[in-house]
């Protein structure tokens, strides 16, 4: 077949001189008996040219060669990749390869694949998914192109190339090169399944590499703050400003629920009143975008407050730094409490959960709404925190207890 046969040579078209006198290169292509020119963004000195490469052996003519045989290697790839794709290879269609294109909306590469559905993805931004989600996906799809240059020299793969092998490549390399933990690596795995499933579904592909591939999370444990602590941060006069400051957009988001992100954007309109009277915080998460609505309990209340006088006009309602910033702050502040535990802002949520809510008998389908939970399963997780709290606490009072109250043993009593 004539689409078997390639050719391609670099020629540079000294007709065409820019303003400064340089020459462009192109690569010239032959498919068959098709002939077509590509550019190479190169422009070279007319007496430096000669023979298909640069005449000269200084450092820079060395470095534009070994681009034009990159170049070269990777127009002879392309088409090696297309017949084995079964393509009935053109000039136009290769040309269309080289680009990321394709001539129809078949997808037979990876990366391609990647970008086709995150043009797709982000239009739906703001309406079902949120700008933190859809960056999560450009994330993976970076870190899978640098697998691919790292392991291949490529840009894409195939995706019939795309093996169990690749992807528990992949997985490694991500965990060492990025300190993936394991549970965030587990959904960047999903992500890319997620992408691949797309192929399938298209028909494009009719192997699924993702089926030995098991994706399990570990049980993470979610700390929290003791009644006791929470009440030994809250009583704690600090020497700085600061300090008081970061204390006290903590102890909100305690009995709030509302993590940095949305405490940091949380302004006056999304305080709302309801028919009795009672505070409420109206907003949406900004990690889901889900609808939100906290009351007001006295302890926030007052906290808000105390800043009112401190605000200027359509700013934040509270004094929020970074919230890389802010844990470092925590850390000092745990420890000047006397609390023996990591510190985090996220812990003022699963504070909320357990301490203040799931502990007091709030049920657990309004914590889940309050904490814009989309699934009940994400605060059940909270439940099973607090149950086996509760257990180790009785084990630790029944160990105190054993021995100051004791029951007679049953006698046998004579039969008659």
């Amino acid at each position: 077949m004539s689409n078997q046969t390639i050719s391609v040579r670099m020629i540079a078209q000294k007709g065409r001189p820019n303003p400064a006198g340089l020459i462009p290169i192109f690569a010239r292509i032959k498919v068959g008996n098709e002939v077509s020119t590509i550019s190479t963004k190169t422009y070279i000195e007319p007496d430096k040219w000669g023979m298909g490469k640069t005449i000269g052996t200084t450092r820079e003519l060395k470095a534009i060669n070994a681009m034009l045989e990159e170049i070269r290697f990777k127009i002879y790839q392309k088409h090696t990749e297309m017949i084995r794709c079964g393509e009935d290879v053109t000039i136009e269609k290769l040309k269309l390869a080289l680009q990321g294109k394709s001539h129809n909306n078949d997808c037979r590469y990876f990366v391609q694949l990647f970008d086709r559905w995150l043009e797709e993805y982000q239009k739906q931004v703001g309406i079902s998914t949120s700008q933190r989600t859809y960056q999560k996906y450009v994330v993976v799809r970076d870190r899978l192109q640098a697998y691919i240059k790292k392991t291949t020299s490529l840009d894409d793969i195939l995706l019939t190339d795309v093996t169990p092998m690749f992807l528990n490549g992949f997985d490694t390399d991500n965990r060492l090169e990025n300190e993936v933990a394991h549970n965030h690596a587990m959904k960047q795995m999903q992500k890319l399944r997620t992408i691949y499933k797309t192929a399938i579904d298209n028909g494009w592909v009719q192997k699924n590499p993702f089926a030995s591939i098991k994706i399990r999370f570990e049980d993470v444990e979610r700390e929290f703050l003791t009644k006791e602590e929470l009440a030994r941060i809250m009583q704690k006069e600090f020497p700085t400003e600061r300090m008081e400051h970061i204390r006290d957009v903590f102890i909100f988001c305690c009995f709030t629920g509302l993590s940095h992100c949305d405490v940091l954007k949380l302004h006056q309109e999304d305080i709302r009143t309801d028919d009795n009277g009672n505070l409420w915080i109206h907003t949406h998460r900004n990690k889901t975008d889900v609808a939100v609505d906290v009351p007001l309990l006295e302890i926030p209340q007052m906290i808000l407050a105390k800043y009112k006088s401190k605000r200027k006009l359509r700013s934040r309602l509270l004094p929020v730094i970074s919230n890389g910033c802010t844990n470092v702050y925590l850390k000092e502040l745990g420890v000047s409490c006397g609390i023996n535990k990591n510190i985090t802002f996220h812990m003022a949520r699963h504070t909320f959960a357990t301490t203040v809510t799931l502990t007091n008998g709030v049920p657990i389908e309004s914590v889940c709404k309050m904490l814009g939970h989309r699934n009940i399963r994400t605060t059940q997780i909270y439940a099973k925190v607090i149950n086996e709290k509760i257990a180790q606490d009785m084990s630790l009072l029944a160990s105190r207890i054993g021995s100051d109250y004791s029951m007679p043993r049953t006698k046998k009593r004579a039969t008659a």
